[in-house]
Order: structure tokens, then C-alpha cells, then sequence
């Protein structure tokens, strides 16, 4: 089949804009350009960035839905084998946004109004008071990766090694190492573990300058919990400066998009289509990808890959979007009317995330405006100080809370205690066959009762941690949340309920893996059909221990690699 010939507005630029309805600042804001006398530049005429209606069944070697954490860097994988074609298709829009670069601002971003979340709504869960959780995702480019808390935490090599026990071959730890020191540009650590021409540059400079996070490492420490000044290198038992992926110059955010795929804008073999929504994916009678079909401003468009399509829409999306293309169990399918392709009842299923419980007292003053993060302090830990077998059980972060919400106070500090490994499991199910309806999202927090003694643990701990004398400089004698009034077990325990959220970490609901309940292969091709595979956080078989984003762009660099024959 004929090669798709460059996109036709190419050659003018300019008149391209005004039959899409662009301004010159418009279209230099969608491609990153920076000065408006380049719109009339030849040597911006590379990759299509289009919001218009493309012509029907065009084909590329591979569709790549979603431009997240995991498609971004999946990409740009792709695009490193000389000639082939990549079409990313987004249902958001552009992320540049000074809400979005600007790290400060990223509250902001998962608000009802931000316009780049998807701002899906669990069901009241019953062990939090019957509370529905937020759960957001990014509808941008970047994904999640533009409205996140940037921190950057791998996981540990148990999580991995974990794995490939499972089944999944070539997801040890040292098969996913390369691909996580791809990504990076890390010099403050073991080169053994980190990489140094990679697109993100975490960092701890801007958690470690203020005096307060300064002074909750140095408590820690006295606890007796041990400086670790790499939590992401051999090992991440003990206390430590949280890594950010902001830029240090500019305190601009490192979203994946603008990391990975910006660079690549003037390759002629990328193409992306922004506020474009997938509604579903079509099969030939093998059962082999025949169409994407997009809605675009309400007009349906379709589109065909040689090769591959890749679904990294994530936790919530990818699931949806598989039943809705008549993937799932067959059941459930026929309930909203929707042909069965192939009845994989694993699609939805397995889902775990982490619940955040937390502890507050005020400070004694209002740290200085220069104290400008939130996330300062990571602790990883077994329990107890001294006890580093295994994965860790534990993420305790702790927050400098300068405005408060909720029954939250202002100027305070907060420590979070996760539950890193939590045996609860939900799903996500279809609400209705409109791909416009959200799903329904069933995490099922604390439904077992290992998830509720392990969280209990771990809120006693965290409030240790916090009325010990070592922080008493610091913060004041009253604890504000639970309060001192809160003494017995029974009372923790209500104050779990209440005190406990989302902690924004939702994965596994197109399970990896060889089982009868696995979506995908260790190839990440999605069972019973041919030519569809999923990347990110959706094929995790159990959550890594710690923050997702950075094992979610490790993915995308991985299904890339396995893509291209060079796993």
C-alpha cells in the first residue's frame, strides 16, 4: 500500500492556519515555536500537528492513542527506526499553558474548571464514609504527566523481579533498567543505576533548600531512619529529599510531551491529532485491527496502521475503550449491545491504588515565601528503621502545607502515609456503550483485612513521627489532625475514613501477564486479537512501590523497544 503522501498544508503554513480557523499564535503555541515571524518558515514544515478533519482511511505504520506518560516515550522509540510513520492521536489539547509549566501552579490543574483533566469520579466507597474519590487524568498533551505532583520514584527492583516471576519475561528489573536510564539525565547518583543523556532531569534542588525540609530530614534521621540521598539507585530504604522532574533553570515543569515528542516536531514521519477523541477500534473477520475510528468536533473519522495500534490512555480510558471495541467479557459486552470480538474477562479488572492517609499539626510560623514546593520529604520504610527486606511497605511523604483546605489548616505540615503494596482489588466497567459517558470506577479501598491493618500501622507510625520531639521545633505541641482527643484503635480507624484519599496512583486494569485473567502479553499485544497492543500503567500486574509516572514512561520506552525487536 502507498506511503501516505506529506500533509498537503505543509507548504503553506500560513494559509493552513487560517483555513483551520488558527491565529499565527495559535498554531506557534501548538507546535512550540516561539517567534511569530517563524509561522512563515519553511523549517518549521515537519511533523502535522492538525486539529482539522483529515481524509478517511489514511494510513501510518502505527497509531498511538494517547500522548501521556506512556505514549510520548513510545514514540519517540518508534520514531528512532528510520522511516516509519506514527500517527499520536489526543483528545486534549495543547499544553502550553503557564499553569502547567509553572510547577507551582499544578493545583490548579486538577480542579473542576482546568479544562485538562478528565476528572473521572469513583463510586462512595464504603470503608471512607461512603466518600467517591477524584480520580484524574490528564486530557492534554503530556497526559498526566502535565498535571501531576512530578515526583519521581521508580519503584523497587522487587516490584519488577516480581513480575517476571509472574510470567512476564522481560520485565525483570534489569530488563526494565535500561529503559528507565534511558529516560533520564541523573548525575547525583550511581551511574550503575541512572542514565545521563536522557530527556528528564530530576532533581532534589528545589525540596532541599528550605529550612523546614531541611529540618523534618534532620528528625528523621535522629529517629533513626538512615539518609538516603537516591531512594531511585540500589536501594530506597530511608529518608531523603523528594525528586522532582522540574526543570532547575526555569522551574518549568518536564512533562513527557514536551520531553519526548517536542523535539521531534520537525520529523515528517510524525503526525498528531489533538481533540480528537477514540471512539472505538474495528476488526477484520481474523480478529486482526481493521480501523481507528475518531471523533473530531462530531465527526467520525477512521484511520489504519501497517503495523500496530497502541492504546496508552491509561487506567480508567484503556479499559473503556476496549470494551466499547468489543473486548471484555463477552457477558457483560452483550449487555450494552456491543459485538464480542474476543471475551477476555480480565479487561477491567485488577484494579489497585494507593490510599494516602494523613496526619497534620500547624507550625509554629509561617515558613518563608521561598519555601515554594509541597512534596519535600520521602521516607521508605518496612515499618520500623532498621528493617530493609524486600520492597518497602511504606511511602511517607511529608507536605508544607502554606494555604489550607478542607479541614486542613494553613501553614502547616503534613506527613502521607501509602500503602505501597494494598491487596484490595476494583475494577472499571462500562456505564453505558456512549464513549462520551465516563465508566464506572470500583476501587474497592480497604475491602480486605490485611489493607486495613497495614494502614492502621502505618497512620500509628506516621504520627509518631510526627509529635516526636525532634520536629517540636517546628510545629506545635496539639496535633490538628486526628487530634490528641484520638487515642483508641476504633478511633483511628474513623479517622482513616475520613482522613484517607486517592492518592492519584490507579493501575493494572489490562493486566500483564500469561494467566486466564491477563489482557496482554509480556509483548503487550492484547489477547485474542491481532495488531493491538497497551502501554502504561494499565498492564502493571501488582503497583510498584511508590509513584507511577516514571514506571509508566518505562513502559512506553519498553513496548517500543519490544515493538521494534530490540527488548
Amino acid at each position: 500500500m502507498k506511503r501516505p503522501s506529506r500533509a498537503p498544508w505543509r507548504a503553506d503554513l500560513p494559509a493552513f492556519a487560517e483555513r483551520a480557523g488558527f491565529s499565527r499564535r495559535d498554531l506557534l503555541k501548538l507546535i512550540g515555536a516561539s517567534s511569530l515571524h517563524a509561522i512563515g518558515a519553511r523549517s518549521l514544515a515537519g511533523c502535522s500537528v492538525d486539529e482539522t478533519i483529515s481524509p478517511l482511511h489514511e494510513v501510518y505504520d502505527y497509531v498511538v492513542v494517547g500522548a501521556g506518560s506512556a505514549g510520548c516515550p513510545l514514540v519517540a522509540r518508534l520514531l528512532s527506526e528510520p522511516g516509519v510513520t506514527v500517527l499520536l492521536v489526543e483528545a486534549g489539547g495543547s499544553n502550553d499553558r503557564e499553569d502547567i509549566r509553572d510547577f507551582t501552579q499544578s493545583w490548579k490543574l486538577t480542579q473542576p474548571d482546568s479544562g485538562v483533566d478528565w476528572g473521572y469520579t469513583s463510586e462512595p466507597q464504603p470503608e471512607l464514609l461512603d466518600r467517591a474519590q477524584s480520580y484524574s487524568a490528564g486530557k492534554v498533551l503530556g497526559g498526566s504527566s502535565s498535571i501531576n505532583g512530578m515526583v519521581w520514584v521508580r519503584g523497587h527492583r522487587d516490584d519488577f523481579d516480581g513480575w517476571a516471576a509472574q510470567g512476564c519475561t522481560g520485565w525483570g528489573y534489569e530488563s526494565v533498567l535500561p529503559s528507565f536510564m534511558t529516560l533520564e539525565t541523573y548525575t547525583a547518583g550511581d551511574p550503575a543505576y541512572h542514565g545521563t543523556m536522557g530527556p528528564m532531569v530530576p532533581t532534589t534542588e528545589f525540596t532541599s533548600k528550605n529550612d523546614l525540609s531541611k529540618g523534618v530530614l534532620d528528625a528523621v534521621m535522629k529517629l533513626g531512619y538512615p539518609l538516603n540521598q537516591d531512594y531511585n539507585g540500589a536501594s530506597p530504604y530511608g529518608v531523603g529529599f523528594t525528586q522532582l522532574n522540574v526543570d532547575v533553570k526555569t522551574g518549568a515543569r518536564q512533562d513527557a510531551f514536551t520531553k519526548f515528542v517536542k523535539p521531534l516536531l520537525s520529523n515528517l514521519n510524525l503526525t498528531i491529532k489533538t481533540l480528537a477523541r477514540v471512539k472505538r477500534i474495528t476488526f477484520d473477520p481474523n480478529r486482526k485491527v481493521d480501523k481507528v475510528l475518531i471523533d473530531v468536533n462530531g465527526a467520525e473519522i477512521a484511520v489504519r496502521a501497517r503495523r500496530d495500534v497502541v492504546l496508552c490512555t491509561g487506567t480508567v480510558h484503556t479499559p473503556q475503550l476496549l470494551m466499547l471495541s468489543g473486548i471484555g467479557s463477552a457477558a457483560e459486552l452483550a449487555m450494552f449491545g456491543i459485538e464480542h470480538v474476543a471475551d477476555v474477562p480480565g479487561v477491567g479488572q485488577n484494579l489497585q491504588d494507593h490510599l494516602i492517609s494523613v496526619v497534620v499539626k500547624k507550625l509554629r510560623m509561617p515558613n518563608a515565601p521561598s519555601h515554594i514546593t509541597t512534596m519535600d520529604v520521602s521516607i521508605f520504610t518496612n515499618g520500623a528503621p532498621g528493617a530493609v527486606n524486600g520492597p518497602p511497605r511504606f511511602e511517607v511523604q511529608s507536605y508544607y502545607m502554606r494555604h489550607g483546605w478542607s479541614d486542613y489548616p494553613s501553614e502547616a505540615l503534613a506527613l502521607g502515609c501509602i500503602n505501597l503494596h494494598p491487596t484490595s482489588r476494583g475494577q472499571v466497567k462500562l456505564r453505558s456503550a456512549d464513549p462520551r459517558e465516563a465508566p464506572i470506577i470500583e476501587p474497592n479501598f480497604l475491602s480486605t483485612a490485611e489493607d486495613w491493618a497495614t494502614q492502621l500501622e502505618g497512620y500509628k507510625m506516621i504520627r509518631q513521627i510526627l509529635n516526636a520531639p525532634e520536629l517540636l521545633a517546628w510545629v506545635e505541641d496539639a496535633e490538628h489532625t486526628p487530634g490528641p482527643t484520638v487515642v483508641t484503635d476504633d478511633q483511628l480507624r474513623e479517622a482513616l475514613r475520613k482522613y484517607s484519599e486517592a492518592d492519584f496512583h490507579p493501575v493494572g486494569t489490562c493486566k500483564m501477564g500469561v494467566d486466564p485473567s491477563a489482557v496482554v502479553d509480556p509483548e503487550l499485544r492484547v489477547r485474542g486479537v491481532t495488531g493491538l497492543r497497551v502501554a502504561g500503567a494499565a498492564i502493571m500486574p501488582t503497583i510498584v512501590s511508590g509513584n507511577t509516572n516514571a514506571a509508566s514512561m518505562m513502559i512506553g520506552d519498553r513496548c517500543g523497544r519490544l515493538m521494534l525487536g530490540k527488548g
